[in-house]
């Protein structure tokens, strides 16, 4: 269940009962609870969700109707009958009639309840909205609404000292936000050169979390799958800890366990981080392993031939492959916890300045003999700079509803996963130009 300022029942949301909505007649409509008698148009719904979130959170209690006695509180539990309507007219208001869109949930309870008259075949909807941190939420019709305590309605917010309260409100969340998803951890001085890439998922917080928290023993046999129940690509992490509130997984097989390894940070919010180690050579490091790839030697033909004698290469040709397997894992565990949130992703690179990208691809040597080796100029290249909700791409929860096929159905799913990743890392570094030039390479890079 969400936090709430007020909560007028004994029960939790999920078990209310008869009795808990019997509270309800010593209840007044006011600060936190607005009863309806029917349904309303879906504009209508916005403006009171929206209300309560700008202001302290509250109920809005549909089959209701009011007492005759200037009370206020619930007199009779009439109830409605279009159940399935009203709950796709309240998604639409929050995700479509407001900006930026609200968390709440609900509670249909049905009758025949004799403790509040409630008929059989009528319901009573329960919406409950939190208190939004990410204020102000602005009705589709460009106006800011407030809930008030005289007012049974919502009322439009024309003061400036109000505004620019909610509007710091909104500030504070996102500045949390920005602070968490750029807080990329230091490295070790033998490493502090290290070319790494950062990937960060986050859920949408204005959608409801889960009630279970992964446990240790659950995020340990999704890294390692011993136990080969994750399907698809996946890379083993074999060195597994706690952490603060979450835990961590590291690929130390054949590798340097006390420098930066292929990372899984997660969370017990639901957020992940990737830290991927980039394999980066110099010149004659980089010939000495031409063997291992069809375009190496023509690349550095090209290099020189161009002048370069001394430059760094960051090789990332593999690089689709390890993002797919690690959101392979992590999506694993967003389904063991049964998170249905939409996610949000960012990264950084770092340790990038002046370094030539590679992939061994045929189409990337022809752009390289056209145009000379793309030049990285930036130490550290963040996208977006200033994460938040609202510039983050978004992976929806219902392009992930079918994750779980077949071998092959997987493996395709975790590379569509982390396509709009990988594509904006390739043209952050110059390796394609836009979304039409990976399109053509699609096969080039996995996908297929």
């Amino acid at each position: 269940m969400l936090h709430y300022s007020y909560y007028p029942f004994k029960n939790d949301l999920e078990k209310i009962d008869g009795n808990d909505l019997a509270l309800l007649n010593d209840i007044s409509e006011g600060w936190y609870i607005d009863y309806k008698s029917q349904g309303l148009k879906i504009v209508d719904y916005a403006k009171h969700i929206s209300a309560f979130a700008n202001q302290y959170g509250g109920w809005l209690i549909i089959g209701v109707r009011e007492k005759t006695d200037n009370s206020r509180t619930a007199g009779e539990f009439i109830g409605i009958d279009d159940v399935d309507k009203i709950l796709t007219d309240l998604r639409e208001a929050a995700s479509s009639h407001v900006s930026p869109e609200i968390l709440y949930e609900e509670k249909v309870v049905k009758g025949n309840i004799d403790e509040i008259s409630l008929k059989e075949g009528k319901s009573i909807i329960i919406v409950g909205i939190p208190r939004s941190l990410n204020t102000p939420h602005i009705h589709s019709s460009g106006r800011i609404y407030r809930r008030l305590a005289d007012q049974s309605k919502p009322k439009e917010e024309t003061d400036r000292f109000i505004l620019d309260d909610l509007w710091e409100r909104g500030q504070d969340h996102n500045k949390s936000i920005i602070e968490f998803l750029t807080d990329i951890p230091s490295l070790p001085n033998k490493a502090s050169k290290n070319k790494i890439l950062h990937i960060f998922f986050k859920p949408n917080t204005a959608q409801a979390s889960p009630q279970n928290i992964l446990q240790f023993d659950e995020f340990a046999e999704i890294v390692t799958n011993q136990k080969n129940s994750v399907n698809g690509t996946h890379a083993p992490l074999t060195a597994i800890s706690t952490a603060p509130h979450g835990y961590i997984a590291r690929q130390i097989e054949k590798n340097d366990p006390s420098s930066i390894c292929l990372t899984i940070r997660w969370w017990h919010n639901g957020s992940v981080r990737f830290d991927i180690p980039l394999n980066s050579y110099d010149f004659t490091s980089f010939e000495d392993i031409s063997g291992n790839y069809k375009y190496a030697l023509e690349y550095l033909q090209q290099a020189r031939k161009d002048g370069y004698t001394d430059i760094d290469i960051v090789d990332y040709s593999n690089m689709i492959q390890v993002v797919s397997a690690l959101s392979n894992s992590y999506i694993h565990m967003l389904k063991k916890v049964n998170d249905k949130r939409d996610l949000f992703s960012c990264f950084t690179l770092r340790n990038i300045f002046h370094t030539s990208p590679f992939v061994d691809t045929k189409k990337f040597i022809n752009k390289v003999s056209k145009y000379s080796l793309p030049i990285t100029l930036e130490d550290k290249i963040s996208i977006p700079k200033k994460p938040t909700e609202n510039n983050m791409y978004r992976h929806f929860f219902n392009e992930r509803i079918g994750f779980h096929g077949s071998e092959s159905e997987q493996h395709s799913y975790c590379y569509s996963f982390s396509a709009v990743v990988f594509l904006n890392i390739l043209i952050s570094v110059g390796l394609v130009n836009n979304y039409d030039d990976f399109v053509e390479d699609i096969e080039i890079y996995g996908f297929n």
